[in-house]
């Protein structure tokens, strides 16, 4: 019978406890265009590698909850001579997160595997810092976590003051993919990631539903009011469809779900130009429905001039809503990129510039049609405000009878009647 020296039973059970520990290793990776992360996770500590990659760097929060408030957060950053600060700290409100003298979990900074491998889009070589905290065993989702990039740095140790954030956004990852220590996992980089690391989904929503309503809907019904008014009598009810009844709530949902993108990141409401241009403009955009239908409640009032200011301050502010609204959505996919951490596709700047140019075509085009306009307003057979004569008829060139008369059979010559000048003898009316 063979018998094995002691010893190997012991080198075995050595392996065995190891391989177990290296395949309990799970995580996952990722980068933005701020920073890499990469996530290692075992039965007791969870580690996270960071690498900053947007210039210059500040500091890097990582978060460890779905907002700011109420948050336990792990800040990062290098002090003057390069000497890395770690730094814990809890979430107040949109704030600056306050020291934390006894956190639920301590954190402690750690060396950074050498056998990482980064693969991101930019010339930076930022060092690695890493750090591990006990892993919070009630948390049902410890991969998703919020985090906060700053290019300012603390000028102290670990109780400095923290400037405000440039960027703030969630972390979404699965944790599941099994990873051996000292061996890289995968880190995907943003051009080819198509979920997992960073999902911005009320963002990008939030930007496709503004841009519909502001660019495709009110412009449309522009349209109509501009180019449908001198062929049909339904012009004004297909407008005020279009611009009220449809694009209010798209536009309401829409602008809500930017509000509620900011309030989800933890980022300050009201602090740079596209959030304040979001608030003027949906104001700029109630202020045009409002007006609409003090114009329309208006029509058909005794002595009221064909055009008067109201109407013309309606056409105004039309135009200039549509036009803020391009800047808006311009500023909004910047926005995206760099507030949010993602890049924006290409083809949304192409589809951009073309409608951009296409329409001031069409609707400046359609004033061409004004002196159609103007002739049949005058005449009084065409369509005023989006309510048609008695009889709605194409423009004739002679002048018109009393259609009362005529509809009538009254056999006398009607008031207002004209003839025509045509060289032939009318029929004899009888009495």
């Amino acid at each position: 019978m063979l018998r094995l020296h002691p010893s190997v039973g012991i080198l075995a059970l050595l392996w065995l406890q190891a391989a177990s520990l290296v395949l309990a290793a799970t995580g996952d990776g990722g980068c933005n265009v701020m920073f890499c992360t990469n996530i290692t996770l075992t039965d007791k500590v969870i580690t996270f590698e960071i690498k900053p990659i947007m210039e210059p760097f500040g500091w890097v929060a990582i978060g460890f909850g779905r907002r700011m408030k109420g948050t336990p957060m792990v800040i990062l950053w290098d002090d003057n001579d390069g000497t890395p600060i770690l730094s814990q700290r809890f979430g107040t409100g949109h704030v600056e997160p306050v020291l934390d003298p006894n956190p639920p979990r301590i954190a402690t900074m750690v060396a950074p595997r050498e056998t990482t491998k980064w693969v991101y889009n930019a010339d930076t070589d930022f060092p690695t810092r890493a750090f591990q905290i006990p892993i919070n065993k009630t948390d049902p989702h410890p991969g998703t976590m919020i985090w906060a990039y700053s290019i300012q740095r603390p000028t102290d140790g670990p109780l400095s003051n923290l400037t405000g954030h440039l960027v703030a956004g969630t972390i979404n990852m699965r944790l599941d993919k099994h990873v051996v220590e000292d061996i890289p996992s995968q880190i995907v980089t943003t051009a080819d990631s198509t979920g997992g690391f960073l999902r911005y989904s009320k963002a990008a929503w939030h930007g496709i539903v503004v841009s519909i309503g502001f660019l495709v809907l009110l412009p449309g019904g522009s349209l109509v009011a501009r180019l449908g008014r001198t062929f049909t009598p339904k012009w004004f009810q297909l407008h005020r469809m279009i611009n009220f009844y449809i694009a209010l709530p798209v536009i309401a949902v829409g602008w809500s779900l930017g509000a509620w993108t900011v309030y989800d990141r933890g980022m300050g409401h009201l602090t740079d130009a596209h959030h304040l241009c979001g608030v003027l403009l949906f104001g700029l955009y109630i202020t045009q429905i409002v007006l609409g239908r003090f114009i329309h409640a208006q029509h058909g009032t005794a002595g009221r001039a064909p055009h008067p200011p109201t109407n013309i301050l309606h056409v105004l502010l039309g135009i200039s809503v549509v036009a803020l609204a391009f800047f808006q959505v311009r500023s909004g996919l910047a926005e995206y990129a760099s507030h949010m951490g993602q890049p924006d596709a290409a083809w949304c700047h192409t589809l951009w510039s073309i409608w951009g140019l296409v329409l001031p075509v069409l609707y400046f085009g359609g004033l061409a049609l004004l002196k159609r306009q103007f002739v049949q307003e005058k005449a009084n057979k065409g369509v005023y405000d989006g309510t048609p004569t008695k009889n709605y008829i194409a423009l004739a060139t002679t002048p018109a009878f009393d259609n009362s008369d005529h509809e009538l059979g009254v056999s006398g010559m009607g008031r207002g009647y004209s003839e025509v000048e045509s060289g032939v003898p009318l029929l004899a009316r009888g009495a």
